[in-house]
């Protein structure tokens, strides 16, 4: 049935199919790339700071905006203390966007074993790196006891900033 012309033939032809399949395959070569910015910071430039005040035997608070104004309810605001609202330097990658976290909960000052506490903490922050570095300016209130005992009170409190 099949000849030696047959054999030969099927066999050249199966060389050729063989050959073709591997002429066909082709590589690609992708190319990968990264970029990296700096790791994002935050740094204290100025300490938050209510100023001078006294209590007036009602509980009062000091409401210091992010401008470094201060509006007092039931205290007595004294001359010469420093009012200052927080300011802190974020910086990182420009143009990179991220986000601020302040504190959730109340914070406590101390003076001995007398107490204040720190809440409602309002900030500047745009959200955007407009260069490496963006300044901005920390607000809070502060919540005065109607018979506040008098002392240098004082605490800390945590601002945690993340890339988007």
């Amino acid at each position: 049935m099949y000849t030696k012309k047959s054999v030969i033939a099927l066999a050249a032809a199966a060389a050729v199919l063989s050959a073709t399949s591997t002429a066909m395959a082709a590589d690609g070569v992708g190319t990968a790339n990264a970029s990296v910015v700096a790791a994002i910071a935050i740094a204290e430039n100025t300490q938050m700071n209510f100023g001078t005040i006294s209590s007036t035997g009602t509980a009062g608070t000091v409401v210091l905006a992010t401008g470094g104004t201060a509006t007092d309810t039931n205290v007595t605001r004294l001359a010469g203390g420093t009012l200052a609202a927080g300011a802190f330097t974020i910086s990182g990658g420009s143009g990179s966007a991220y986000t601020i976290t302040m504190p959730a909960s109340a914070v406590t000052l101390t003076s001995g074993s007398d107490t204040m506490t720190v809440s409602s903490f309002t900030h500047t922050a745009s959200g955007t790196l407009p260069a490496a570095t963006e300044a901005i300016n920390i607000g809070a209130t502060l919540a005065v006891g109607a018979s506040q005992a008098a002392g240098t009170y004082a605490g800390s409190y945590t601002i945690t900033v993340n890339y988007n």
